[in-house]
């Protein structure tokens, strides 16, 4: 493939943009005091030290393997639980990214909480920490006083050697225990006894209880299948970075809103879309339980986006159209932070398209207005884009004469027992394009209580839980920026890069992979701009490559390894795999190289592994680029090597406004009665405590938490609501 196209990885040029001027609220966090963080890995890992009270390498690892223990007898609050096929996001696959396994899950299998693991331990501040395979289960070592130490939230144990208090003892390694599982077996009094004294508790108890732990030790010393993930397992594309504009509310429940509400994940393979959770009767596992803990009564949760657009009158005219579309921006009032669309644009404008970011997986989304079409030959079509305007879905239409509410929503791709499949199922943003077909008087065409929503999973265990009595609560604003990803298809590489020079697109069983053609160095560039053309204060860059030597590929559907014809090649010859990343402000200027290849993994403690997957996860974040920079460019190189992911991003920074505010809306039953408390943040910029006292009540059921960005007092239009 060898293509110069004029697409760039932006937005198209057709967006409802909220520009820096607008009265905006960047990245509200609301906690209980003292509660964990998982806004970003480095705030979390933080909070678990302090919850926790560990200062040295030894207590902050075992901190951290604690706080994921997957059965909640053990900890609390149960972040983390344990269940099959529920974390999973075509075309990716099995989720690896740790800021979505903590936002919008909060649970999964050994392949999930091990990287989850590696990402909290670097985050935290250890040197080093990697992921093992060892066929069969995943597990995580960190690496502190000169060694590595396995911890297994999964399982729910570690093994310290030696005699003694085993809370102060050395933990033992991987290659310790492959090459003694003594290590292991030596501390059973039975096959389904331990001895309490040389282990901390918990120690394996599901394996304990079935007389099982001689097979897990077999799962280290049967060598020969163990492989170790000497790069980086997890991969850094996403954020809980978002903004609410306008208009716009953020609500979080503390339970599904019903029983069938939930994310259900679908698969894409050779056999086409299906359901990706299987049912197993054996253990009683059933998918229209949604992914609840099969131990206990811990769940999921969902949200909504609410976004209710302000416009400058309460009215949006579309005009006369006879020839064709005449495509134009509908812009922000710089001022009052308003999307408008005025009377004079009006004269040329036939389309408006709307931006939709959530930092939660999306389960569906639909959008209603009233709408008022006097002429027979006038009709509104509502559309949807999951690729940045590059291609769109229409999601319904209207003829007049009509004067209604109307609503509209992605048809499903799939129908299935448990659920449907729609375009943004399983996404973090869309686009929504409404265009005005047909001719007519403009003052016979009248949109108006415009209302876009999109429901989501979320862990409400992340949430500020009130409790009886007084609670102290503090919101945080974050960074005052927007980043907006930009998801990119590999199948689709010429709608996307500006250049791709030597490279070729495969699939094999269903998985994608960008390959060099052969014995050439492979290019692709992207450029990468704002919307709105706004100066770029920084971007993120990011991808999966992959060194196939050995035969052995990622599975997407397992996150295990599976046999490749790609890319083996002998030893002597292994030596010529090359990849980096790097960035310019021109596409033709002198780039800066952010990452590089080293196909030889450095060994902390001098111990080198043989059996590697080198699938290295890069994710690179520039956030200092200089004043007025527009446009940046992002190459990947690689020879003998390939690349099955592109993670991409830009920020642009944002500046609060006269006007802006936010409304923090507390929910909760006591009692049998719906109770609440709204705390208005005046300075949305500004760090802020309040305490919340819930009365002289033994137990309370907390309901949602609701951001709310209401339009300043003197815009006109469709307002951001409240609850009533």
């Amino acid at each position: 493939m060898s293509v110069t196209p004029r697409f760039v990885v932006a937005l198209l040029l057709i967006l409802v943009v909220d520009r820096s001027g607008g009265a905006q609220v960047c990245s509200p966090t609301v906690l209980l005091r003292g509660q964990v963080d998982s806004s970003s890995l480095a705030a979390f890992a933080a909070s678990i030290y302090a919850q926790s009270g560990a200062v040295t390498p030894r207590q902050k690892a075992e901190a951290i393997w604690r706080f994921f223990l997957t059965d909640g007898r053990f900890v609390a609050p149960g972040f983390w639980y344990h269940i099959a096929g529920w974390t999973y996001e075509e075309p990716d696959g099995e989720v690896l990214d740790p800021i979505k396994l903590l936002n919008s899950y909060g649970f999964g299998l050994c392949y999930h909480i091990a990287p989850l693991l590696e990402a909290v331990y670097e985050a935290g501040g250890f040197e080093d920490a990697r992921v093992w395979f060892l066929t069969g289960h995943s597990v995580t070592e960190v690496f502190y006083d000169g060694g590595y130490h396995y911890f297994d939230s999964d399982m729910m144990g570690y093994n310290p050697v030696g005699t003694g208090d085993p809370k102060t003892l050395p933990v033992a390694s991987v290659c310790e225990i492959a090459l003694n599982g003594n290590i292991m077996l030596g501390k059973l009094s039975s096959p389904t006894s331990v001895d309490r004294s040389r282990v901390d508790y918990p120690w394996y108890p599901a394996d304990l209880r079935e007389a099982a732990i001689g097979d897990l030790a077999g799962l280290f010393t049967s060598t020969q299948d163990n492989w170790l993930f000497p790069y980086t397992r997890y991969s850094q594309g996403h954020s809980m970075d978002f903004v609410l504009r306008p208009g716009e509310r953020l609500i979080r429940y503390f339970k599904p809103e019903s029983a069938n509400s939930f994310y259900l994940p679908y698969k894409n393979d050779d056999g086409g879309w299906s359901e990706f959770p299987r049912e197993i009767a054996e253990y009683a596992i059933r998918t229209e339980d949604g992914p609840r803990s099969q131990k206990d009564n811990r769940s999921w949760a969902t949200g909504r986006i609410e976004y209710k657009p302000v416009l400058s009158s309460k009215e949006a005219y579309f005009p006369a159209w006879e020839r064709g579309f005449n495509l134009n921006l509908l812009l922000p009032d710089l001022a009052g932070g308003r999307d408008y669309l005025s009377r004079s644009d009006a004269a040329q404008a036939t389309q408006a398209v709307f931006d939709i970011q959530s930092p939660y997986v999306l389960i569906d989304a639909g959008i209603s207005l009233r709408v008022f079409l006097k002429d027979e030959l006038q009709c509104l079509r509502a559309e949807i884009s999951l690729d940045g305007g590059r291609s769109w879905e229409q999601m319904g239409q209207v003829k007049g004469p009509f004067r209604d509410m109307w609503h509209a929503a992605p048809p499903p791709v799939l129908q299935s027992r448990h659920g449907r499949l729609t375009a943004v199922s399983g996404k973090y943003g869309y686009l929504v394009r409404l265009s005005m077909l047909g001719g007519g008087l403009a003052d016979s065409i009248q949109l108006r209580d415009i209302e876009i929503a999109s429901r989501f999973q979320l862990n409400p265990r992340t949430m500020p839980a009130l409790n009886p009595g007084r609670n102290e609560l503090q919101y945080r604003p974050g960074a005052a920026l927007q980043r907006r990803s930009f998801p990119v298809r590999i199948d689709r590489l010429s709608q996307y890069a500006c250049r791709a020079l030597a490279v070729k697109y495969l699939t094999e069983i269903g998985q994608e992979i960008l390959w060099p053609e052969d014995g050439k160095t492979a290019e692709v560039v992207f450029e990468l701009t704002a919307p709105d053309g706004s100066p770029l204060s920084g971007f993120d860059a990011g991808s999966r490559f992959l060194d196939l030597r050995d035969g052995l590929a990622p599975d997407k559907l397992t996150a295990e390894t599976r046999k490749t014809g790609f890319g083996s090649r002998s030893e002597s010859e292994s030596g010529a795999a090359e990849a980096s990343v790097a960035w310019s402000a021109s596409l033709a200027g002198k780039y800066e190289v952010l990452w590089q290849y080293d196909p030889q993994p450095r060994w902390l403690d001098g111990k080198p592994v043989r059996q590697l997957l080198r699938w290295p996860e890069v994710d690179r974040r520039v956030r200092d680029l200089p004043a007025g920079t527009r446009k940046v460019y992002v190459r990947y190189r690689f020879k003998e090597i390939g690349m099955d992911s592109v993670r991409l991003a830009t920020v642009v920074p944002q500046f609060p406004a006269a006007g802006s505010y936010l409304e923090i809306i507390h929910q909760w039953d006591s009692d049998g009665q719906r109770r609440e408390h709204r705390e208005r943040i005046g300075r949305p910029d500004l760090a802020h405590d309040y305490v919340i006292d819930t009365g002289a009540t033994r137990k309370i059921s907390n309901v949602a938490l609701i951001l709310s960005c209401p339009p300043p007092a003197s815009s006109g239009g469709t307002r951001g609501g409240s609850p009533k």
